[in-house]
């Protein structure tokens, strides 16, 4: 069973639609407001990340977790999707090294908990971001149905009509 080496990992963090679609239609102040939201957000996530996730193993088949320093990553913002519709929304790409508390040394990242916590961050991003926009922009956001009645509602902003989601 050979080890497949990783490079890093790509953390991607996009808001729900009614974000993206307010902050297209914004005026220049409140879609800045908003893009400060987003990123505030972001970096929650990867606070939480590096508090509660991030590890290295050592000993004998990686055995024992050690404490690290913290990630290093590089953050790359993008405003639109593949198809141009507005899409505000941020990639993290994570480098799989990190530096041991104990003695300095870089050793690869503890895998097994990142992909187990990649869902974890991408709640803590969207948890985050509704408290960042409500309290700098009053807005308040609502459970919406999807057209798929398997899939969960989805938390968009009061006054973003449907209609323009769809359109997007």
């Amino acid at each position: 069973n050979p080890t497949i080496a990783c490079a890093g990992y790509d953390v991607t963090f996009t808001p729900v639609k009614s974000v993206s679609a307010l902050w297209a239609v914004a005026p220049q102040a409140m879609a800045a407001q908003i893009e400060e939201a987003h990123n505030a957000a972001v970096a929650d996530a990867l606070r939480y990340l590096e508090e509660r996730v991030l590890f290295s193993r050592r000993g004998h088949g990686g055995v024992r977790q050690v404490e690290v320093t913290g990630l290093v990553a590089a953050a790359f913002t993008h405003r639109d999707s593949r198809a141009g519709d507005p899409n505000l929304h941020t990639h993290v790409a994570v480098a799989n090294k990190v530096q041991t508390v104990a003695d300095g040394r870089w050793l690869s990242v503890d895998s097994r908990l990142m992909h187990k916590a990649i869902t974890t961050a991408s709640e803590t991003y969207n948890t985050a971001l509704e408290a960042h926009l409500s309290q700098a922009l009053g807005v308040r956001f609502e459970a919406r149905a999807g057209d798929d009645p398997g899939k969960r509602p989805v938390r968009e902003i009061v006054g973003v009509e449907p209609q323009l989601l769809t359109r997007w």
